[in-house]
């Protein structure tokens, strides 16, 4: 990443662990805590990142607002971050002024571009919440004991870590994939349909945590529910594999190999 990425980057890790850190938000009242860290978000033109600047935006490059995605999926906070930066991006392509304030977009558009724009930034969110979740985990089998000695030295409990381990590192090597095509091709073509195409670590997280990880008490249910929450927006797993069968049947057996070795 370069120099202004990490700035963005630098910028985003601040604004959500002053604002929007799970465990104090966890513990909060109310939801008193929306507006001041929906206004440094603003502030820092975080939320209009793919505005390009002579509409007012922030103008920062795809692979930038992908990375403000990775990093507010580690905090899993659920303010319309990302719905925002969609429809900022939406607008922007269409040439239309992006008003201020949150922002909406129909995650069931008939938009193609959309759609696969909208799985993508999805899947970075959830990428990012699947670390986090990873991390805690790790942390918590280290810290809590049973018959006398850390969870983390029995051997199932290692084995659904190294699970939930490789469940993350798919996440974020196919994230990053579908990033990395859409900022790198010019159109929403055949190569980004096939990066974004492309449940199970929230399950195993609850298990190495035992109960306690359903209890409000405990910061794990505010990553596994937005992971619940985003892994049908834009397009459930199975509408993008009968999508992606129904495009390679119709470019028929000679291309898929080419198609593949293309990435």
């Amino acid at each position: 990443m370069n120099i202004a990425g990490n700035l963005v980057a630098d910028a985003t890790r601040r604004i959500f662990r002053d604002l929007g850190d799970p465990q104090a938000l966890n513990l909060a009242r109310d939801e008193s805590w929306r507006a001041p860290l929906w206004r440094a978000l603003e502030d820092a033109g975080l939320t209009r990142a793919w505005v390009p600047e002579n509409l007012g935006g922030a103008g920062a490059s795809i692979a930038e607002g992908f990375e403000i995605l990775r990093i507010s999926g580690e905090y899993a906070v659920a303010v319309p971050l990302a719905e925002t930066l969609l429809a900022g991006w939406a607008l922007a392509r269409a040439g239309k002024n992006v008003p201020t304030g949150p922002l909406s977009v129909d995650s069931a558009s008939k938009d193609d571009a959309l759609m696969q724009m909208g799985a993508a930034v999805r899947a970075m969110q959830m990428a990012g919440a699947l670390q986090s979740i990873l991390d805690r985990s790790v942390a918590y089998a280290k810290e809590r004991v049973a018959f006398e000695r850390p969870i983390g030295g029995f051997q199932a409990v290692q084995h659904n870590l190294a699970r939930l381990a490789g469940e993350t590192a798919a996440a974020l090597a196919a994230a990053g994939s579908a990033a990395d095509a859409i900022a790198s091709e010019p159109s929403f073509n055949d190569a980004v349909l096939l990066e974004v195409a492309s449940e199970t670590g929230a399950a195993i997280a609850h298990q190495v945590h035992g109960a306690i990880g359903f209890s409000r008490e405990h910061v794990l249910h505010r990553y596994t529910q937005r992971l619940w929450a985003w892994r049908d927006d834009f397009g459930s797993e199975s509408r993008w594999a009968a999508r992606l069968g129904a495009h390679c049947a119709a470019k028929g057996a000679d291309a898929l190999w080419p198609m593949l070795a293309a990435r």
